[in-house]
């Protein structure tokens, strides 16, 4: 699980605008990454409970879900 949260967290810096803004929900995330949609969902999950997450857009108002990086996250992802 471990890899996993890593890349994506990774996916989401490198699909992410320099403003930090992202288009990509989690189908994409899995598709870009080759990963199970289920194991994408819970590591944003994970990542949202463990705050290294933010709402970008949601699915209520947009139509679709998708988060950023927190500025800690984008450090740990920075770090390596």
């Amino acid at each position: 699980m471990t890899d996993a949260i890593k890349s994506i967290m990774k996916a989401l810096y490198n699909l992410s605008d320099e403003d930090n803004y992202n288009l990509y929900d989690a189908h994409d995330i899995s598709e870009y990454l080759g990963l199970e949609l289920e194991t994408v969902e819970k590591v944003l999950e994970t990542l949202l409970e463990a705050g290294c997450l933010s709402e970008c857009m949601n699915l209520h108002d947009d139509g679709i879900q998708t988060y950023t990086l927190t500025d800690k996250a984008i450090d740990m992802v920075e770090q390596g």
